[in-house]
């Protein structure tokens, strides 16, 4: 959404790149003689070969200005500015690159996930240099979205430079409807959570944070987060994404401005502990470099793929009187080690090229971190407190509720799952909040709330009351291990029962 005030937050763009912070604040003004620039304005304005009326005249000198600041300030004339929030909007005609000028050249910083600019094999970094017959190279970045875009159906020529190839390579692209999903999340193999961030929108903080609990909640063991071709968006957004892996005051990244001053910005939330790799590569830009620093710099996961793009600068947008806009860059930022990005970007921990490659590399580094390969070679059940899943012999199974230690420090179990493994049968009786064990002739009964049990008969004492959580009986877990004739093993935080 668009504030329409003088100074503005603006949400992600899909063609246009960049970082949002706070609002300007309006530096001390100066007194500047403009002689020679009106003297050269009226000069261009009496005498060039074609007429030119004042208005043309004066968005050339903003455009030609604001365009020599740096590659990623801008102007946006009336028309332009109206395009420009219809890309915000997130769906439109295209073909689903992000784009800045870099240079003379209109670079590709990354193509959207499933859009046909990916299909068509478009790359990272490929520089665009004709789009259908007209040449862009030196073209306005504005000017060459608009042309770049058009109605779904229809057909683009788009002809690229690309590092290492001997020749300009031509695609011909199919332009259709351009929908971003900002977030997607799933439980990969040996309950390591996925989840792929496309952009740092005003609602990816709320769609990431629910996919990030939601795969906890369902057992995950450990978290890949992909930012590949994530090209940034809003600082706050951002810095959602990196909290939750960094100790609570930990600095997640430094921004320096002139007008503003230095600040730094901290985790605001308790670190969950949970082992992590980042995926990255050339697409990842701006936001997703802040998120990629401050995990590398905390040493809070493993950063696996290639390079990111170098991209660490601020921008914000200024609404103009005549309709149009100014995209000035306020300010840069550093890691929290103060790290410059800009230009540089971030080299990823582990080298990985091949993107298939990248994923599976993830993945076989969070089965090393999480111990998957040993708990693969043990016999009987291995589980931890707070994670909601264990091992049977090698097998992984999920758990709806995870053990835990009470108050009392007593070890809590969920019960049925973990005795149906052993081939005990449970069964609850909700109205006298009785759970009893059977397997064969032996049983073990006990009740939600009391201390007392009955173990073939005979009374016994528990450490700590059964409880009922979410449908799930969680028992104490020396008398259950007696009652199933195993052995209980502790080792590094692992409760082996044997």
């Amino acid at each position: 959404m668009i504030r329409r005030n003088r100074s503005i937050l603006i949400a992600v763009v899909l063609l246009a790149v960049f970082l949002f912070s706070g609002p300007i604040q309006a530096a001390e003004k100066t007194n500047y003689s403009l002689d020679l620039f009106r003297e050269v304005f009226q000069y261009a304005l009496d005498k060039y070969v074609h007429e030119l009326d004042e208005k043309t005249l004066e968005e050339m000198a903003i455009r030609g200005l604001i365009q020599q600041l740096d590659p990623y300030s801008q102007y946006f004339d009336g028309d332009d500015y109206e395009d420009f929030q219809v890309e915000m909007d997130g769906r439109f005609g295209g073909v689903g690159l992000r784009i800045e000028k870099i240079g003379d050249y209109i670079t590709v910083v990354a193509p959207l996930s499933g859009t046909p600019g990916e299909k068509a094999g478009i790359l990272a970094g490929d520089r665009i240099i004709k789009v259908n017959d007209t040449d862009v190279i030196g073209m306005d970045l504005q000017k060459a979205v608009s042309i770049i875009r058009g109605e779904p159906g229809t057909s683009v020529k788009l002809t690229i430079l690309r590092e290492g190839a001997a020749e300009p390579l031509i695609f011909n692209v199919v332009r259709s409807i351009i929908e971003i999903q900002v977030v997607e999340s799933e439980m990969l193999e040996g309950q390591i959570g996925y989840i792929k961030l496309t952009n740092f929108t005003s609602s990816s903080t709320m769609l990431y944070t629910r996919a990030l609990n939601g795969l906890r909640s369902d057992g995950a063991r450990g978290i890949i987060l992909d930012v590949r071709n994530n090209p940034g968006g809003y600082l706050g957004a951002a810095l959602s994404v990196a909290s939750p892996f960094i100790k609570e005051g930990g600095n997640l990244v430094h921004i320096q401005s002139r007008a503003d001053g230095d600040n730094t910005y901290y985790s605001t939330s308790k670190a969950l502990g949970i082992p992590l790799v980042v995926l990255v590569n050339k697409g990842s830009a701006s936001g997703s470099e802040i998120v990629a620093g401050a995990i590398q710099d905390h040493g809070a996961g493993t950063l696996v793929g290639t390079t990111t793009f170098g991209k660490a600068t601020v921008q914000h947008m200024h609404e103009l009187p005549n309709g149009g806009a100014v995209k000035i860059t306020t300010s840069q930022y550093l890691t929290p080690n103060r790290r410059q990005i800009n230009g540089v970007g971030i080299e990823p921990d582990v080298v990985v090229e091949d993107p298939e490659e990248q994923l599976k590399t993830a993945i076989e580094i969070l089965k090393k971190k999480i111990g998957l390969g040993a708990k693969n070679n043990t016999n009987g059940i291995t589980f931890k407190i707070g994670e909601k899943g264990m091992w049977v012999d090698g097998r992984f199974v999920p758990l709806n509720e995870a053990p835990y230690l009470n108050r009392d420090g007593v070890t809590m179990i969920p019960l049925r799952v973990i005795a149906e493994q052993l081939d005990f049968k449970v069964n609850y009786d909700s109205k006298k909040q009785k759970i009893t064990l059977n397997k064969g002739d032996s049983q073990l009964i006990m009740w939600v709330g009391k201390k007392e049990a009955l173990m073939n008969g005979q009374a016994k004492s528990l450490q700590s009351v059964p409880v009922v959580k979410n449908g799930t009986s969680l028992v104490p877990l020396r008398l259950v291990a007696e009652f199933f004739g195993a052995q209980v093993e502790w080792n590094d935080g692992q409760i082996i029962l044997k």
